[in-house]
């Protein structure tokens, strides 16, 4: 499968809030400079951010569309995603398996602000999965 990662411009940000609406992603001060998307034939088929606090990077709002999941796409953004981080890289999800492959870990300590995703995601993005912190490398 063809695609490629690109930075996502302010009119692609429009369809993937849609996808984050639908996914149930944290859509929390989005802009579209924090974003790459996975284009197949121009179409948007993945999407992901990294969002840079004070102390480290936050690798969120990653999503696939169904029908091309399991097909690289996921991986292929996370790995774009770390390299434009600036700071250490943390996220926060319900998936950790996919990112161990990955070279992420769980962490018992971690910056205050993924103290306060972790807070959020639980108390607001509701499912029912636990909801873990890691961090690259």
């Amino acid at each position: 499968m063809k695609f490629e990662i690109k930075d996502c411009s302010e009119d692609q940000l429009e369809i993937v809030k849609k996808h984050i609406s639908q996914f149930e992603l944290d859509d929390r001060s989005l802009h579209h400079s924090q974003f790459l998307v996975a284009l197949q034939n121009n179409t948007i088929i993945g999407f992901g951010r990294i969002r840079e606090h004070n102390n480290c990077s936050e690798l969120c709002s990653l999503g696939v569309i169904e029908p091309e999941r399991n097909k690289g796409v996921g991986i292929a953004l996370t790995k774009a995603l770390a390299r434009k981080a600036k700071k250490s890289v943390y996220l926060v999800c319900i998936i950790p398996e996919f990112f161990k492959k990955l070279g992420f870990r769980l962490c018992d300590t971690y910056p205050e602000e993924l103290l306060n995703k972790l807070h959020y995601c639980t108390h607001e993005l509701i499912v029912p999965e636990t909801y873990v912190v890691m961090k690259k490398g």
